[in-house]
């Protein structure tokens, strides 16, 4: 729960300033007369303000007990005195661990390699296999075509051949 605020005399008065020169430059926009004086009375009672607020005491800070959220604050927390040797065993793991990781990675890019390379393979003999079949299409449509021309001719061979009763 806050306490209740205070009044701040000094926030009131940046406020007034600040309402009566927006109030001045309405006046301003409109036309109306005493927009200068509006304007001269709102920026000297800013000024004042800011003269005022530069040579306020400043209240005292409060210090928050920090030592609660980080125990290793108080002095009387318990130090960790860790030794070189365990400090480079960690090191030791966390190298080999990369290490291992490098490794699999090696591995997998290499796997990558191999499978990029079948793939291709697999494309240019797809090409290859496509020319053929195009190839062979080419000549089924001539050969259908001709079939067609040879067709025609028998059939008006035919119709003259009708023409003849016997």
């Amino acid at each position: 729960m806050q306490p209740p605020r205070r009044f701040d005399l000094l926030n009131f008065f940046y406020g007034l300033g600040a309402a009566i020169i927006l109030i001045a430059a309405l006046f301003k926009f409109l036309g109306w007369r005493a927009a200068d004086t509006l304007f001269i009375i709102g920026l000297v009672g800013e000024a004042l303000i800011f003269i005022i607020s530069g040579v306020q005491k400043v209240g005292v800070r409060r210090s928050y007990p920090w030592e609660r959220v980080f125990p290793q604050l108080k002095e009387t927390s318990e130090r960790y005195d860790i030794t070189m040797g365990e400090v480079q065993t960690a090191q030791h793991q966390q190298v080999q661990q990369i290490i291992e990781s490098i490794v699999q990675m090696n591995d997998t890019v290499a796997k990558l390699n191999e499978a990029t390379q079948r793939l291709t393979k697999t494309v240019e003999t797809l090409e290859k296999n496509y020319d053929g079949v195009t190839q062979a299409t080419l000549e089924y449509q001539q050969e259908v075509n001709s079939l067609k021309i040879k067709i025609a001719a028998a059939n008006e061979k035919l119709q003259e051949f009708e023409k003849y009763k016997f």
